[in-house]
């Protein structure tokens, strides 16, 4: 009954449309328009895990609302770049076709669309049959990406010319790989308005800002800006949601402009998962008067479209070869067995943590045992072995913490070790001692950090701050670690893959020979 009830409110959304919650109750001549979009999808574009998702079944949910509503745009916020074997086997240049095939009118860039430089960048781009905007981004003196990214584009919709820009996060120049010669202009709010300004003076008054910087900055610089009328976020891959529970916040999001008018802000989630819907009505002066909308769950109940599953069909096709490819050797069996690596420190663990170290040039690294999945035997190390100890597709995550948080992100760790519970922490740039006769919470009994420069360890100071890495599943406060969530500095959560970064170790220092060294000990042994 409950899979029954699902797929019904999923129908009544997709066919049915959405009730409008906002009235002006204007005799002028309105404009409606439907915004489709997207954000952070990292190229997962199959199902997850869990059977939702996928560029198959948002193809057939697009094609729904298409068939529903006159006026509609399908919108990207960035970082289609990164995150599965699709991005290893294409470099991103799948997603030219996989977006043009859905019938995108329009994106920004995100960071991770530098991630393989400017030229692969502008290779991208060049297939793509929409345009690309981002006002804070000056591309002019790249050669692979001059003339490519524009400031701003007016879209004509159902006789109507809709203005829509860009935004791109600010520090991609240190988060990616772009050359020198693209500059990022840090001040948003003057880069889009003067984009805005210039819409304005063309008679456009109805303009969208793509923006990846950020949710919380979305909701600051929305009240500075004047005559946008929506924000479409991405970057920090936040859900906002009326209908599912993960949601941070309603959508959309609505704050009052510079000018006084309504503007909205949304973000759809992150991978694929979800689709976001905002139906719009537009007075004759172009403000808006009417608005309601929500995310849309791919479900596993929705019938992918048949061109595009033969689209991804193909394109996954090689990919199976690719996770026989060879990355490096290993010396040692790598031990990533359940009750090992939850109970005590395990060298697959070792191997784990050391490296996010090196690829972050963090002082700790983290590694809950449970994200820990299986082992690997001496020999020849494949890609798809890797990707069968790390299954979940996570990112590295970057942050400052307090000396006391990570020790309570340790007690945190060794709290329910009776349960052989996947939070048991794993690590690296650091060793414990603990006491598994004490109560939960008071099992630590010493903590020190390496000292890069000497080579030894020393004890860790409560009051110091040290940079600290794990994987995005623990900083935002998975396995019980609500202190990375809540007490990080500065985090940073969408770094490079787990499994890619993996691999990459492995491939550097074959063969590998990771030994349980005295990380963690328990009191008595």
């Amino acid at each position: 009954m409950r899979k029954k009830l699902l797929v019904l409110s999923l129908v009544l959304v997709l066919v049915v449309g959405l009730v409008p919650m906002v009235s002006a109750g204007s005799d002028e001549e309105t404009f409606a328009l439907t915004i489709m979009h997207t954000n952070d999808t990292h190229a997962h574009h199959a199902p997850n895990r869990h059977g939702n998702g996928g560029v198959a079944r948002q193809a057939t949910v697009v094609k729904q609302i298409r068939a529903q509503v006159d006026n509609s745009l399908l919108l990207d916020a960035g970082d289609r770049f990164t995150g599965t074997l699709f991005h290893q086997q294409y470099l991103g240049q799948e997603n030219a076709q996989i977006m043009n095939l859905l019938g995108y009118d329009a994106m920004t860039l995100g960071n991770h669309e530098f991630d393989k430089g400017d030229l692969v960048l502008g290779m991208f781009i060049d297939k793509l049959d929409f345009p690309v905007v981002s006002a804070n981004v000056d591309a002019s003196a790249s050669e692979p990406l001059a003339d490519k990214i524009a400031s701003y584009v007016v879209l004509e919709v159902g006789g109507e010319k809709i203005g829509i820009t860009g935004l791109t996060v600010p520090e991609t120049a240190i988060l990616s790989s772009p050359s020198e010669n693209v500059i990022f202009d840090d001040d948003l709010v003057g880069a889009a308005q003067a984009a805005v300004d210039q819409m304005t003076e063309e008679g456009i008054n109805k303009i969208i800002v793509l923006s990846h910087i950020g949710y919380n900055m979305d909701l600051a610089i929305a009240p500075q800006l004047s005559g946008v009328d929506v924000i479409v976020g991405g970057h920090s891959h936040t859900l906002l949601s009326n209908m599912y529970t993960k949601g941070v916040a309603s959508y959309p999001q609505v704050l009052e402009s510079a000018s006084g008018e309504p503007i909205l802000v949304v973000q759809a989630g992150e991978h694929n998962e979800y689709l976001g819907r905002l139906d719009l009505e537009f007075d004759a002066d172009g403000v808006l008067t009417d608005w309601d909308g929500d995310v849309i769950l791919l479900s596993q109940y929705i019938t992918p479209d048949p061109a595009m599953q033969a689209l991804i069909d193909a394109l996954a096709a090689p990919i199976e070869e690719l996770k026989h490819t060879p990355v490096g050797e290993a010396a040692v069996d790598l031990v990533g067995e359940r009750g090992v690596c939850r109970t005590e420190e395990c060298n697959m663990g070792n191997l784990i943590t050391d490296a996010i170290r090196e690829n972050t040039g963090a002082q700790i690294a983290l590694q809950n045992g449970g994200g820990i999945r299986a082992s690997i035997p001496a020999g020849e190390v494949t890609l798809g072995q890797v990707l069968t100890v790390l299954p979940f597709g996570n990112l590295i995550s970057t942050f400052e913490l307090k000396g006391s948080d990570v020790i309570a992100a340790l007690e945190n760790g060794v709290s329910q070790v009776e349960d052989v519970a996947g939070r048991f922490p794993q690590v690296s740039g650091l060793r414990y001692t603990w006491d598994p006769s004490a109560a939960p919470g008071e099992r630590i009994v010493s903590v020190e950090v390496l000292n890069p420069e000497t080579g030894e360890y020393e004890p860790l100071d409560p009051d110091a701050v040290y940079t600290v890495a794990a994987n995005d599943y623990m900083r935002r406060g998975g396995d019980g670690y609500s202190m990375l969530k809540e007490n990080a500095i500065n985090p940073y959560d969408y770094g490079n893959p787990l499994d890619q970064v993996v691999a990459d170790y492995i491939a550097a220092h074959s063969p590998v020979a990771p030994e349980v060294e005295g990380r963690i000990t328990r009191v008595g042994e």
